[in-house]
């Protein structure tokens, strides 16, 4: 976890980059480092995990010294690749080796090759061009700022505050409202957009290009295979993915949920001799994950800690989350991730965690019941009954919190097109390929929700403390694995991540897998009805939204209000 800026078209380039690095001082607290080129500066604040020496400090440039580099994240395969460029280096680095990569390779192959969370920026000083590029599952965050003159890029947005009147996007409040987060491209700022995953940019002359590098829609379907062979496959998927993300200089640690996913991390970790610290977020009121993290360490023998968060301290969890978070975010589980982060600060700087598992694997609750309509669709096709195969644009708009007419009247004069639709169309988040309903909405859900709320959520509260998570679930090779699996591996009727469970079914205590998935949320509904009456009404109704639709409002929905009206006030944002 790093803080990256840069600066092109403006003649204070090295000073305003200097102001949005001193920004992101959260991120990196173990050192900064600049690049003052012809047009063009480069910021880094540094958190240090490999090589803790000076010499894994950025910027970096290229051995030619044409080409300069600044990186948040990890290449977790560099030493592999390392190996494969030759040649001396100057640090015991990944950054040094993607950098190396890019020159002998091209960017495209050694982004192909890389195999890591990452957003990056690459000055070719020969042509004048800027390169951005972001990972495949949107782990790490890229935001930039263009007005046609003066293009800026930062790992958070609040970096770009001195660049725009804090301006509010119509779009981005719309998606915000339907979804309770803010999707890629859009950003909620004017002028403002966030590179979407796997993606990267072009900037030369004035001229912006904005393109894709990562296909996952052209990863063939896997060959059918013995479930024998497929577990086989899955655990050396796993085990590769975990050991490529204990590479590290410094302490490692482990987030215990008690769920299938993070107890499957911690069981490969102490399979490859790496017993890491766990540590379980308990919330007031809601103990029903902690029984189970405790009997999962007892069964790893692993040293186990508790942190708790307070119902009482949950109008401070929520004025925490306006300050950390710069865009508006209705995800409740934001608060115990604060929580964790705060409790781990100083003691580590690398965190596992089991972020993706429901993703790749169909975890939550609304898959069963896709799987459970899938069955009876497929009946009716053998009855020679007509299927009205249903679309993804209706998945994602049967999940939003306030329907199309409901943020017409919120958003009152300010009211946009159909902002969800377009960007469905538009952006990814559909599929491209046929397939059946499950694997729809999965697809759906990988590149929709995962990069833009799970792990804009981990990243922000993390990188809050100088710490960093790392996903082994996320790692590309397991997300196009599974996206190959039959429906049967991934739901069986009442029974979720099927293959998955039934691969570690000899490692885990059957509580554990066995048990239903259970959501990381705050209780939204007792905190509301509690310690946060007295917020609610010093907050609302929020003077940027109709105020006469803000009446009513109860649950998710309140939740969702509330949280955009603190943001909104600690940003200074207007229309």
């Amino acid at each position: 976890m790093c803080g990256i800026a840069g600066m092109v078209g403006s003649p204070q380039n090295l000073a305003s980059v200097r102001r949005m690095t001193g920004a992101l001082g959260h991120r990196g607290p173990d050192g900064e480092g600049y690049f003052d080129g012809e047009g063009v500066a480069l910021g880094h604040r540094r958190l240090a995990i490999l090589d803790l020496s000076p010499a894994g400090a950025q910027p970096m440039h290229s051995r030619d010294g044409r080409w300069t580099i600044v990186l948040n994240g990890e290449i977790f395969n560099y030493r592999e690749l390392r190996a494969e460029l030759g040649g001396e280096f100057r640090s015991g680095t990944d950054t040094e080796v993607m950098l190396e990569a890019c020159v002998a390779w091209g960017v495209e192959k050694a982004l192909d090759r890389a195999i890591g969370m990452f957003a990056l920026g690459l000055w070719d000083a020969r042509s004048r061009e800027l390169t951005l590029a972001r990972d495949r599952a949107g782990e790490k965050p890229l935001v930039y700022y263009w007005d046609g003159v003066t293009f800026a890029f930062a790992s958070e947005l609040k970096a770009l505050a001195g660049l725009h009147p804090a301006r509010l996007d119509a779009a981005a409040v719309d998606a915000f409202l339907a979804l309770g987060y803010v999707p890629a491209p859009l950003a909620i700022f004017r002028d403002c957009r966030k590179l979407p995953p796997g993606h990267l940019l072009k900037l030369r002359d004035r001229a912006l290009e904005v393109r894709r590098w990562w296909f996952p829609e052209r990863v063939a379907p896997a060959p059918e295979r013995e479930k024998t062979q497929r577990r086989g496959e899955l655990r050396a998927l796993m085990q590769d993915a975990v050991r490529l993300r204990l590479r590290a200089d410094v302490p490692v640690a482990l987030c215990l949920s008690g769920g299938v996913d993070s107890s499957v991390i911690a069981a490969e970790c102490v399979r490859q001799g790496v017993p890491l610290d766990a540590f379980t977020v308990a919330l007031d009121g809601d103990s029903t994950d902690l029984p189970h993290a405790r009997v999962v360490a007892r069964h790893l023998h692993l040293k186990h800690h508790v942190i708790e968060a307070r119902a009482e301290s949950a109008a401070a969890q929520l004025e925490a989350a306006a300050e950390h978070y710069d865009e508006p975010f209705a995800d409740s589980s934001a608060l115990p991730s604060l929580a964790l982060a705060r409790a781990l600060a100083g003691r580590y700087k690398v965190i596992l965690n089991g972020d993706g598992g429901d993703e790749a694997f169909a975890g939550y609750p609304h898959y069963e019941r896709i799987g459970a309509k899938q069955i009876l669709k497929a009946a009716a096709a053998a009855a020679g009954l007509r299927d009205g195969a249903g679309s993804m644009g209706v998945y994602v708009q049967s999940k939003t919190l306030f329907r199309r007419r409901e943020r017409m009247r919120l958003l009152d004069r300010q009211a946009p097109g159909d902002t969800l639709s377009v960007l469905l169309a538009s952006d990814g988040y559909l599929p491209s390929a046929s397939g059946d309903a499950l694997h729809r909405a999965l697809w759906s859900d990988r590149h929709l929700y995962l990069p833009n709320d799970l792990t804009y959520k981990m990243d922000i509260a993390l990188s809050s403390c100088g710490m960093e998570g790392r996903s082994p679930f996320l790692d590309h090779r397991i997300l196009e694995w599974a996206q190959g699996l039959e429906s049967p591996d991934l739901v069986r009727g009442r029974e979720k991540k099927v293959l998955l469970r039934d691969a570690y079914r000899d490692e885990l205590p059957p509580s554990v897998l066995e048990r239903p998935k259970q959501g990381f949320g705050a209780p939204v509904d007792a905190w509301l009805a509690g310690p946060l009456e007295e917020i609610q009404k010093e907050s609302l109704p929020c003077p940027l939204l109709d105020r006469a639709s803000q009446t009513g409002l109860a649950g998710q929905r309140l939740w969702t209000v509330l949280a955009f009206a603190r943001w909104a006030k600690r940003w200074g944002a207007s229309w």
